[in-house]
């Protein structure tokens, strides 16, 4: 929400009041979301106890332990607020905040919230999922999988594998095993006059991300677009926020679960894609095939760090 004066001011703070006055009148659920270092969210469920001060006071349950170390964290804030007549309807509320106190009391806890300047329309989701700027991703390749199975593979292979997205790499390995550097290539939006946009990642979380590609990427002979239920291989090189660290080189098989008519690149289409399995690089150039389980580590951490920005500079502003 853009404030250009008293008047807007005075505006967005009744309407953050009257939206905070409704759910605690309702006894709405109030959920305050934290995020540990390794990417992982938690829940804290509990009820709006005061919103009429200059700062939002939570009442949680009994069985909710939330550390003092908390305190000056940002966090995320849901509610929901139902309504019954003319029929029934549910809408979905967000925003972000920073924990001031945190009080233990016989019942339980009060968590004090600062409270925000704009409540926003959003929902819980079961992991993290970004939308990085286009400085951040250093590469983004996706083969067809045409391995018989998920057993161990040659590095080398991918390169006989249908290339659906992606410009051929010299080498896929450093030296002495470890992973090749990611090259100089453009990862933004393209103009509308290229027919086959060059790929890009849209949105990503520790389980999946979403691609746009182009329509026809992957046809050949007997195989048509990529569809839904395609198994794919896919690298991506990701660089940290400020450059803290190394850039993070993930090569995962995936499979197609959604296609849409449409991209978020002019001539192109989305496509996105649940983490299968997660590569690890020998010194010798093999590829074992780790299955993902509740999401890919390295890359939950990635996101986690590229949202915690995201936040960080929301709060300052």
């Amino acid at each position: 929400m853009a404030l250009f004066g008293k008047k807007d001011e005075e505006h967005a703070t009744n309407l953050v009041f009257q939206q905070l006055r409704l759910a605690a009148d309702r006894r709405a659920r109030f959920y305050v979301v934290v995020r540990t270092r390794d990417g992982k969210q938690h829940s804290l469920p509990g009820l709006i106890d005061s919103y009429e001060g200059p700062t939002l006071l939570i009442d949680m349950s009994s069985g909710v332990r939330l550390s003092s170390a908390w305190k000056g964290q940002t966090v995320e804030c849901y509610f929901r607020i139902v309504a019954m007549a003319p029929q029934r309807t549910e809408q979905h509320y967000m925003f972000a905040s920073r924990i001031l106190d945190i009080r233990a009391l016989s019942t339980g806890l009060i968590v004090e919230l600062e409270k925000p300047a704009a409540i926003d329309s959003g929902q819980r989701r079961r992991s993290v999922r970004v939308r990085p700027v286009p400085e951040l991703v250093g590469l983004l390749e996706m083969w067809r999988d045409e391995a018989p199975d998920d057993g161990p593979l040659p590095l080398a292979a991918l390169e006989g594998y249908l290339r659906i997205a992606g410009a051929p790499t010299q080498c896929l390995l450093g030296a002495e095993g470890q992973p090749a550097q990611a090259p100089q290539t453009a990862s933004g939006p393209v103009a509308e006059s290229v027919a086959d946009p060059q790929p890009g990642l849209v949105d990503i979380s520790a389980g999946g991300m979403r691609a746009c590609i182009a329509p026809r990427a992957g046809v050949s002979g007997e195989k048509g677009p990529l569809a839904r239920g395609d198994k794919v291989v896919l690298r991506a090189i990701l660089h940290w926020p400020g450059g803290a660290h190394q850039p993070l080189d993930l090569l995962l098989k995936a499979e197609v679960s959604t296609r849409m008519h449409t991209g978020s690149v002019v001539g192109g289409v989305d496509v996105g894609v649940e983490f299968l399995f997660d590569g690890k690089i020998d010194v010798d150039g093999t590829v074992t095939w780790v299955p993902v389980r509740d999401g890919v580590y390295r890359a939950a951490q990635w996101v986690n760090a590229v949202y915690m920005e995201y936040m960080r500079k929301v709060r300052s502003q």
